[in-house]
């Protein structure tokens, strides 16, 4: 079997000139980025031998996919941080990893002494002339690991194979027709799992992979030039900073010229500013994707119809490499309504968490189905099935709560103020101390609105067990670096 650099060398032979990755400055080719990352790899196998973990600091650039890349061809696996975090978190990050090694770029050099002098470090500077030859790889051998935060707040690695990666992105740029002839416009910085799917796609299909500035998503308009410019064809973002262009009414001024794909992933997708995508463009393909960390990709989507009105946005069927089960009780459901958690059955399952074999055995199950024994992921959301088979998103565990000796779910009271004609965004979260539903929100333009007003328009929406007992109206919501509402600084103000 074919791994992802067999693929990898295979695109490079197709479009050996084509573009491969750009970003604000300059690109490098196909031929250019493997011939890059082969001498790379040749240090970073004399500094680190194979097998191993190698930190990267991912910078917003090009280069991180020389880089990645580079250790790929050393036989290691990359592990992503982010050199904007406090320098505690990258140590802890780092020490957590055990790596041997750290990449990045020379605007790092002064946070790595601050973290580990003893440790080497790498830029693309230090490669020679000498290329390292293909590794031999299994599909079980780990391609790369992403820090997530669990409900301690204590960094888990989670590992991924390079079999898990490969079986995932076949089946989706398969499904979704994604080709060579896609330009990926990238949002997703490179320490957050989901942007995984924009270097590997471009790996196997020899699409081009365009990196979009971070500082154009606050300012869209500049944004969304910027797109035209490079005939970006294809995204997959969040869905806030899909909704900053519809708050900034950006399609008043200019619209997307290339543009033919926007997919997006991570959160719920606001109704209002959804509506105003696939008013302004009706032609385009919107698809809404549901996965989990612990896959390496997603494992659900669901295709909008421009022409009809949502009041709930599906996460809708499987993709044709997974299979997805729900759990209620001891056993599994399926009449529409009733609400279980998600199971996960797919050869692109993590390899668990890193060198926590008790979480991994509590997170990654064996369940009989249909006569067999499968390995199965536990996703820790809840969902149900609609009429039509889509499944539809609950809650998340960590999201359910007892309030009043009643079970709340705190996305359904999310789902039903963002309804509201005033609210921009919102997040509701549980003060467990306080005993009380405290719900953030940003106005729309125009609104002077407090607790009393939105409160007033939420009753007869929301059962009173339910209603927020304490309402914050922000200037503006707060944003992580991935664009998602940013809860733990949120819950710093309950």
């Amino acid at each position: 079997m074919r791994h992802l650099l067999q693929i990898f060398e295979e695109t490079a032979e197709r479009f050996p000139d084509k573009k491969a990755v750009g970003d604000q400055e300059d690109s490098y080719t196909f031929s250019e980025l493997r011939q890059m990352a082969r001498r790379m790899a040749a240090v970073i196998l004399d500094k680190a031998g194979r097998g191993r973990p190698v930190c990267v600091l991912v910078n917003r650039g090009k280069d991180t996919m020389a880089l990645f890349l580079g250790v790929l061809y050393s036989g290691n696996f990359y592990v992503p941080l982010d050199p904007d975090m406090p320098l505690a978190k990258i140590r802890d990050e780092f020490e957590t990893s055990e790596a041997c090694l750290l990449l990045g770029g020379d605007e790092n050099r002064e946070l790595i002494e601050s973290l580990s002098p003893d440790v080497p470090f790498l830029t693309l500077k230090d490669m020679g002339q000498q290329e390292a030859p293909m590794p031999d790889i299994h599909p079980e051998d780990p391609i790369y690991m992403v820090f997530t935060s669990g409900s301690t707040g204590k960094p888990k690695g989670i590992l991924k194979s390079y079999g898990a990666v490969l079986d995932f992105i076949a089946s989706y740029a398969e499904h979704f027709d994604l080709t060579d002839r896609e330009v990926i416009g990238n949002q997703t910085p490179f320490f957050f799992d989901a942007s995984a799917k924009d270097l590997y796609l471009m790996m196997y299909t020899g699409a081009t992979l365009e990196v979009l500035p971070s500082e154009m998503f606050i300012l869209p308009l500049r944004l969304i030039d910027y797109m035209n410019q490079r005939g970006i064809t294809y995204i997959c973002w969040v869905p806030t900073a899909l909704a900053l262009v519809i708050q900034m009414k950006v399609f008043r001024k200019v619209l997307p010229t290339s543009l033919k794909k926007v997919f997006f992933v991570g959160e719920v997708f606001p109704m209002k500013q959804l509506g105003e995508w696939l008013k302004t463009l009706p032609d385009l393909q919107y698809v809404n994707l549901y996965g989990s960390t612990e896959i390496a990709g997603i494992c659900c989507y669901y295709e909008l119809d421009s022409s009809c009105t949502y009041d709930y946005l599906p996460i809708g069927k499987t993709l044709p490499n997974c299979e997805v089960y729900l759990y209620d009780n001891g056993a599994f459901v399926s009449e529409p309504g009733q609400i279980g958690e998600v199971l996960v059955v797919s050869q692109a399952l993590a390899l668990g968490y890193y060198k926590d074999a008790e979480r991994t055995q509590n997170t990654f199950t064996e369940h009989v189905i249909n006569g067999e024994k499968k390995r199965v992921l536990k996703t820790g959301d809840f969902a149900r099935y609609d009429e039509d088979g889509n499944l539809i998103f609950v809650t998340r565990k960590d999201f359910q709560i007892k309030h009043m000796g009643r079970r709340v779910e705190l996305g359904e009271i999310e789902a039903v103020c963002d309804s509201l004609p005033c609210i921009m965004r919102c997040a509701c979260l549980y003060n467990d101390q306080k005993k009380r539903i405290h719900l953030f929100c940003q106005l729309m333009p125009g609104y002077d609105w407090g607790k009393k007003e939105i409160i007033h328009e939420l009753r007869g929406r929301l059962s009173e067990y339910m209603l927020p007992t304490r309402v914050t109206v922000l200037d503006k919501m707060p944003y992580n670096a991935n664009g998602k509402i940013n809860r733990t600084l949120l819950k710093e103000m309950l």
